[in-house]
């Protein structure tokens, strides 16, 4: 797995490895897998417990990072600005009497998560949208904003959701084609795939895809020299509920890293220890400002968001109870 590399390089994977096989020990999960890549060559892929280096995992909002390629490739080639009106895009799907700010959310502004929802109080949070249904998406557009476009950054799917509705538009191809011909096939990512698990692929650009961790740092160590940006580091986490974690980071030094779990710890913090022990195992100092998300689908914590009193605030169209999210079965991991 690990060949003509530096005696260096072997030593930080194998230590990598070690850490993270630890952690899962010490939070009792059945099975994770860890890859590593540095400057365009995969250093280590590595499956522990009943995970195989080769098993498709749910990657969660990982998703989001290839939402946003897919974007930033429409923005490359002229077809997209990050200064255009994202609501413009799909104005079908505007109501005539809506929030007025939301004429004023921009491609970038979804991209940043700072198009006016925020979860930990959000009146509308589109978190299981049937993907070939734009009924979710209508109620978003119903429902006011929770604070001035770009004033803020606040975790929420509903932005990478309307990301992948304009994409479809634009390109004129279903979401998840575009995706695989632009950006996984000439990635090498040929275990990426718009998941076959049930209940996954209902999160779609948000968090619909599966993948091998070979893949997912793959896509790590080449997706800004694809779509042209120069970003230093960056990273993105994920969860789907109970069922687990995953985690993609690439550093401005070359380094790459991306790791999945089959099991979301009941006690403690295991993705930050995870994080925090690849990273230093690796001796990479980089630690990207990440945007946290809360119980179920983002960041991989189990910290939920506040409960509010219903008689606080009302939203003048959506329905929690008919938008509530899925209850997830845990897939089966290939033996």
């Amino acid at each position: 797995m690990i060949a003509c590399l530096p005696a260096a390089a072997e030593t930080s994977t194998w230590d990598a490895e070690l850490a993270f096989a630890r952690l899962l020990g010490k939070y009792d999960i059945p099975g994770g897998a860890l890859a590593v890549a540095r400057d365009g060559q995969v250093l280590t892929v590595r499956g522990f417990g009943n995970v195989k280096p080769e098993s498709e995992l749910p990657i969660a909002s990982c998703t989001k990072a290839i939402t946003r390629a897919a974007v930033m490739l429409l923005v490359k080639e002229g077809r997209l600005r990050l200064d255009q009106p994202a609501w413009g895009m799909v104005a079908e799907l505007l109501p005539a009497h809506r929030d007025p700010r939301l004429d004023k959310v921009t491609i970038g502004q979804l991209l940043d998560h700072a198009g006016g929802w925020d979860r930990s109080v959000a009146r509308v949070d589109v978190v299981a949208a049937n993907v070939n249904s734009q009924e979710p998406l209508r109620n978003l557009a119903s429902a006011p904003l929770d604070f001035d476009p770009g004033t803020r950054r606040r975790y929420s799917n509903a932005g990478a959701l309307l990301l992948g509705a304009i994409v479809e538009r634009v390109s004129g191809q279903p979401f998840e084609r575009f995706v695989k011909t632009r950006v996984l096939d000439p990635l090498g990512m040929k275990q990426t795939r718009w998941s076959r698990t049930p209940g996954v692929k209902e999160w779609g650009s948000a968090a619909g895809w599966t993948a091998t961790m070979a893949d997912l740092v793959r896509f790590a160590d080449g997706v800004d020299r694809l779509v042209g940006e120069r970003r230093g580091s960056w990273a993105q986490s994920g969860a789907l509920h109970d069922w687990g974690l995953a985690w993609v980071y690439r550093g401005s030094n070359g380094i790459s890293v991306a790791w999945a779990v089959n099991r979301s710890p009941e006690q403690g913090d295991f993705s930050f220890e995870a994080k925090e022990a690849v990273l230093s195992a690796l001796g990479t100092t980089e630690r990207p400002v990440e945007v946290e998300a809360g119980e179920g689908e983002g960041a991989g914590a189990r910290n939920k968001a506040p409960k509010r009193s219903q008689n606080k605030v009302k939203a003048p169209v959506y329905d929690p109870k008919k938008h509530r999210a899925r209850v997830y079965r845990k897939p089966k991991i290939r033996r």
